[in-house]
């Protein structure tokens, strides 16, 4: 009996873990910079489904990202946008608190060792995550420096 409840308690923490949330990120099938930034977040415990495509406008423009507020690649989590360079931690966040925002940005793209994807030797950026209002408004959400 005690074999039979182990095995059922494995097999139900096993699952648990192949239900974890994707991220989804849709990047250019060129773009070294997308690439090292999923890279990062799988590093760092992300399940991150990438999604090659050419169009990335279009993806912009269905997840109502507006063009002042876009980077590179578009990742979708658990109901959020996740534009550009957003560090794991600024991710991590938003997961563990759930604010009523349609994501975070990292508009442009700022290069620096504290970047993921867009890292320097040496040189560390000073940006800030943005997040997105349902209004299209901002505040930031995290800085970094």
């Amino acid at each position: 009996m005690k074999k039979i409840i182990l095995t059922l308690s494995l097999l139900l923490l096993s699952c648990n873990q192949d239900t974890k949330e994707k991220l989804v990120v849709y990047q250019s099938p060129t773009c070294g910079c997308c690439s090292g930034w999923v890279a990062n977040m799988e590093q760092n415990g992300l399940n991150v489904e990438s999604v090659k495509t050419n169009d990335m406008y279009s993806t912009k423009v269905k997840a109502g990202i507006d063009i002042t507020l876009q980077s590179c690649h578009t990742g979708f989590i658990e109901g959020y946008f996740v534009e550009g360079h957003v560090p794991h931690d600024a991710i991590t966040k938003l997961l563990n608190e759930r604010p009523n925002i349609k994501g975070i940005t990292v508009p442009g793209m700022p290069a620096g060792s504290n970047v993921p994807g867009m890292e320097t030797i040496n040189e560390k950026a000073n940006f800030d995550v943005l997040a997105v209002n349902a209004d299209g408004s901002t505040f930031v959400w995290k800085h970094y420096e």
